[in-house]
């Protein structure tokens, strides 16, 4: 069975989980990843063999920050994406001709449902969200975008499977669901190492922090430092080097384990980070994201749960952490929430794929 696996390049968050699943795939499964993500991504998150095909179907959001989206740019970059993809949907059925693909994942390119009905092969759907739910709202302020959006809209219809992921949008327009429980890696405690590494006196709280690579460049980081009780830890340097911030490197410690590990993550929230604290058990402290319908759900999904304090975006931006590392050393940690459903995912699409290739 061969696989091509289209994923979005808006962020890692997409690949991340989709690198997850694809993790559980049978050892007879071969996969082609269909994406302008770098290859080197999955060379460090896949543990199976794989193909890799460069290939970019559409833009997600473009963003000015971590949590701001530029609706205008991202409105002219997908219309032009889109009326590129209408005149190369041949070429593109021809390439899935040619690799003998017997089957087309999509988390969340639209195009691709489109390329698989036309070429007559299975499609599944892997996602809590769709671009019809974020681009939807920005028809108000750019009215000729709406024939687009409701382009896709369509090729989501044209799935023959959603696996949804929870705390889902309603995503109506999918003809058939199957629900699964959050994908994401699940870390190991690492804390000792951790406070060796980095010289730390073992009574002081831990969190890591996830800005992204762009767009908080003006925080004034060496206020960390007023946080005396904790010590910070994140993938990226900071401005000003607080002297309680310490860069981790993924050669040394898996970032999944460092999750595991610390008292609080202090990140934007997408899907990503959202079940990985609730696969570890991780407190959460996040800022809200504007103009992201996605926000709402995982908002209410992460109070459900009782490990997050949202703080507003001022404060974060200011650094008054105090109060909401204060809350978050009093919260008793949440258990780690046992689930399967990178293998759900994984399993389920084998199956309709077979499925579908049955006489």
């Amino acid at each position: 069975m061969k696989i091509a696996y289209y994923i979005t390049s808006h962020g890692y968050g997409h690949a991340l989980r989709s690198s997850v699943i694809c993790n559980k795939f049978s050892r007879d499964v071969e996969l082609i990843f269909r994406t302008k993500v770098p290859e080197v991504f999955f060379r460090q998150e896949v543990v199976r063999p794989f193909s890799y095909a460069p290939a970019e179907f559409d833009c997600g959001c473009i963003q000015t920050d971590g949590v701001t989206v530029d609706v205008g740019r991202t409105v002219a970059t997908y219309s032009e994406r889109a009326d590129k993809n209408a005149v190369i949907l041949p070429d593109e059925v021809q390439w899935c001709v040619d690799n003998t693909i017997d089957g087309i994942v999509s988390d969340i390119v639209p195009f691709a449902f489109e390329v698989a009905a036309s070429a007559g092969i299975p499609s599944i759907a892997v996602t809590n969200f769709t671009w019809w739910d974020i681009y939807v709202e920005y028809c108000v302020a750019f009215p000729r975008f709406a024939p687009y959006v409701e382009e896709v809209r369509r090729q989501y219809g044209l799935a023959d499977m959603l696996m949804e992921l929870m705390a889902p949008m309603p995503m109506e327009y999918f003809k058939k669901k199957i629900p699964v429980n959050p994908v994401g890696r699940v870390g190991k405690n690492i804390r000792d190492r951790l406070f060796s590494e980095y010289s730390l006196p073992k009574n002081k709280h831990l969190a890591l922090i996830y800005t992204g690579n762009f767009g908080m460049d003006a925080i004034r980081w060496e206020k960390l430092e007023q946080f005396a009780d904790w010590e910070f830890l994140g993938l990226y340097p900071l401005g000003n080097s607080p002297s309680n911030y310490h860069v981790v490197s993924k050669r040394v410690f898996r970032y999944q384990d460092c999750i595991a590990s610390v008292d609080c993550m202090i990140s934007k929230i997408g899907y990503g980070v959202y079940a990985e604290c609730l696969l570890n058990g991780t407190p959460i402290m996040y800022l809200p994201r504007e103009g992201f319908a996605e926000y709402p759900v995982l908002d209410r999904a992460i109070v459900k749960w009782g490990g997050g304090v949202c703080l507003p975006k001022n404060d974060f931006y200011g650094l008054n952490f105090g109060d909401a590392l204060g809350k978050i050393s009093s919260l008793n940690r949440p258990l780690p929430l046992k689930s399967d459903g990178a293998a759900v995912c994984a399993g389920e699409i084998e199956l309709i794929i077979k499925a579908f290739s049955v006489p």
